[in-house]
């Protein structure tokens, strides 16, 4: 019994320490889909807060943003800390629908230094975000990129948004399990 206690233990100290995990699947369409998700220890609505208000945003993604959390609105970015919305490298993602505390549907708009193959299927490109209650302190949330097709060249920007989705996803564990 001492055993199973101790593996019980074991099991529940790396969850809680557990970083982000990302799969990839074949859509019945030949496309393929990126999966990425993370537990956090912290209740639904403080993860829900770190990922939808500026105050938040700014301390774990990006120091620059304007978030319009509706419909058809907008969370507009940029990595320099002196650039204003709207400077060059600013990025641009459109909220397509939401459910609150529980998904986000959003589609980018590609940038300019990303290649004209990616451009091209811009309008087929989205972002699925979901949040889910675990536990009172506990919640997993999911990211799905859909629309990636299944050439080498589009696997090589996949592998690109696997690493920087990776530590977007641990930056926000960190920020919330450590505020």
């Amino acid at each position: 019994m001492k055993y199973i206690i101790l593996a019980l233990f074991v099991m529940l100290s790396y969850c809680a320490s557990a970083q982000s995990i990302s799969t990839t699947d074949t859509l019945p369409s030949g496309e393929l889909m990126l999966r990425q998700e993370i537990i956090i220890n912290a209740p639904l609505h403080d993860v829900w807060r770190a990922y939808t208000t500026e105050s938040d945003w700014k301390q774990w993604a990006t120091p620059v943003v304007e978030i319009d959390l509706k419909i058809n609105g907008t969370i507009k970015s940029h990595y320099t800390p002196n650039a204003k919305i709207g400077d060059p490298g600013t990025i641009t993602i459109h909220i397509l629908n939401y459910i609150p505390y529980r998904q986000i549907t959003m589609q980018a708009e590609i940038a300019n230094n990303f290649p004209a193959f990616i451009k091209a299927e811009e309008k087929n490109l989205y972002s699925i975000t979901m949040f889910q209650e675990i536990t009172a302190n506990q919640t997993k949330v999911t990211l799905y990129g859909i629309g990636y097709k299944n050439e080498d060249k589009w696997i090589k920007l996949l592998n690109f948004f696997i690493q920087g989705n990776e530590m977007t996803l641990n930056k926000l564990k960190s920020y919330i399990e450590n505020e």
